[in-house]
């Protein structure tokens, strides 16, 4: 009896040994599901937020965009009103300020994004305030070097270069949390060129075929070796009449009376103002072509078209795009990076969370029916904006990666030169680009994918979930 006894008790005791384990294993499972939870809990918080400030920073932009038009039509106004009255000293003097105005407002615009980025809870980012440091640098010393006794660029006005490089170096003082992704520079390349788009890059890395299908499908058979690529686009050689970041996309041009008498809506939009109509007891047609310079500023036609992309029928929006904002031009696209640590992984590299947000300044003309059409209807720019909305990052004029993308944009200024001079031994290694470059060169890959094209090329027309034929999009803003 007494064995019996201990074997029940040591089998209590067992037992009781199995349940502590059973409990401490259920614990540490318990304690990993609330770690992955708030793991997950900080990653979906760490998404609204980039996302809040992302979208934010751009309305705040595209808003600063809208008034800094409107100031600009305003002062385009002003102008003819000065040239009726025969005064040029103060047409010179306004125009001046309208070409200030197109610098200083977007850069204005573009520190408000920053506040607006900041207080939804973006970090500044010590890469894009380098960046725009750097920038105000290239300004300084690159755009006024002296090249045969002139300006490397020229100036807009007189010490124009000073002024605006002083404007970036005081955005960056203040710390860059959203970067102007579609920012527009003066000393970019103006023209397209497959090593340019990163989709190309993308398609060699992920063996992507069906891109080659679509935006260049005889490279895989003509290609022969790096010194077969066509030099990169030169600069765009017309001259700079707004600000790089949150560019208006406007150009300077001179008018004669005659011209300006002509114009379809500048009456009106006199009217609109409540201006004095310069035409009514006739504009004198003897004002010279050439205005006081820099003269009127006027929506640049190759960035104010119609609004292509938000026309296409594959484009996924709901209803009918109507006339009067059926027009490109000024726009934002404000890139927050926003860095996450796990909680399950504290020593880890943390990871970035990227968002774009994107949006427009709007505003309409009334034609003679009484009904609306866009501004661009009147070449002048005119103070018409009244309006301002997210749109699709899609629908937004933007350089592929992004300009505030910089290992791209790296990739792009310092490594592809020195690639199209020396090949493939002038890549640098780390750079993802560059092993794409290394990756294309091989006969063999080229040839795998153009065998398989040969044959599976059908495949590329049937659209995959969530996308067109070919790849994906970036229709969400």
């Amino acid at each position: 009896m007494e064995r019996n006894d201990r074997t029940i008790c040591a089998t209590g005791r067992d037992r009781g040994g199995q349940v502590i384990l059973f409990v401490l294993a259920a614990v540490l499972a318990l304690l990993a599901a609330i770690l992955w939870l708030a793991d997950l809990h900080v990653a979906v918080l760490g998404k609204d937020k980039t996302q809040n400030a992302g979208d934010a920073a751009a309305l705040e932009a595209a808003r600063w965009q809208g008034a800094s038009l409107n100031v600009v039509g305003e002062l385009n106004l002003l102008h003819v009103l000065a040239l009726a009255a025969g005064d040029a000293d103060a047409a010179e003097t306004i125009s001046e300020a309208a070409v200030r105005a197109s610098f200083a407002g977007p850069v204005a615009g573009a520190a408000a994004a920053q506040q607006a980025a900041k207080l939804n809870g973006a970090p500044a980012n010590d890469d894009f305030t380098e960046f725009v440091r750097e920038r105000a640098l290239v300004v300084r010393r690159g755009y006024g070097r002296q090249l045969g006794g002139e300006d490397a660029m020229p100036e807009p006005w007189p010490g124009a270069w000073g002024e605006y490089s002083s404007m970036l170096d005081a955005l960056a003082d203040e710390g860059v949390a959203a970067g102007p992704d579609n920012a527009a520079f003066f000393d970019d390349p103006s023209g397209s060129h497959i090593l340019l788009n990163q989709g190309f890059y993308a398609a060699v890395l992920g063996r992507s075929w069906c891109w080659f299908h679509w935006a260049a499908p005889t490279l895989l058979d003509d290609y022969a070796g790096w010194s077969w690529w066509p030099p990169l686009p030169p600069e765009d050689d017309e001259p700079p009449a707004s600000s790089e970041f949150l560019s208006l996309h406007l150009r300077t041009a001179e008018f004669s009376g005659g011209d300006l008498a002509v114009m379809p809506g500048l009456p009106e939009a006199f009217a609109a103002e409540g201006l004095p109509d310069p035409f009514s007891e006739g504009f004198p047609d003897e004002i010279a072509a050439t205005n006081p310079a820099p003269g009127f500023l006027l929506y640049r036609p190759s960035r104010w078209g119609a609004w292509e992309t938000m026309r296409d029928p594959s484009f996924p929006i709901e209803g009918k795009l109507k006339p009067e904002y059926d027009y490109a031009g000024a726009d934002a696209a404000m890139r927050v990076e926003n860095p996450v640590r796990r909680l399950t992984a504290p020593e880890a590299d943390a990871g970035t969370l990227v968002w774009t947000g994107a949006a427009k300044p709007f505003g309409s003309l009334e034609d003679e029916g009484g009904g609306a059409e866009p501004p661009t209807a009147v070449p002048l720019v005119l103070p018409v904006f009244e309006q301002v909305r997210l749109v699709p990052l899609d629908a937004v004029a933007m350089q592929s990666g992004g300009a505030f993308d910089l290992a791209w944009r790296r990739h792009c200024r310092e490594h592809l030169p020195k690639y199209l001079e020396r090949g493939t031994g002038a890549l640098v290694a780390g750079c993802r680009y560059c092993r794409a470059l290394e990756r294309w060169e091989a006969p063999s890959f080229r040839l795998a994918g153009s065998r398989w094209l040969a044959t599976n090329s059908w495949k590329c027309t049937v659209s995959p979930p969530g996308g067109g034929p070919g790849g994906g999009s970036r229709h969400a803003h």
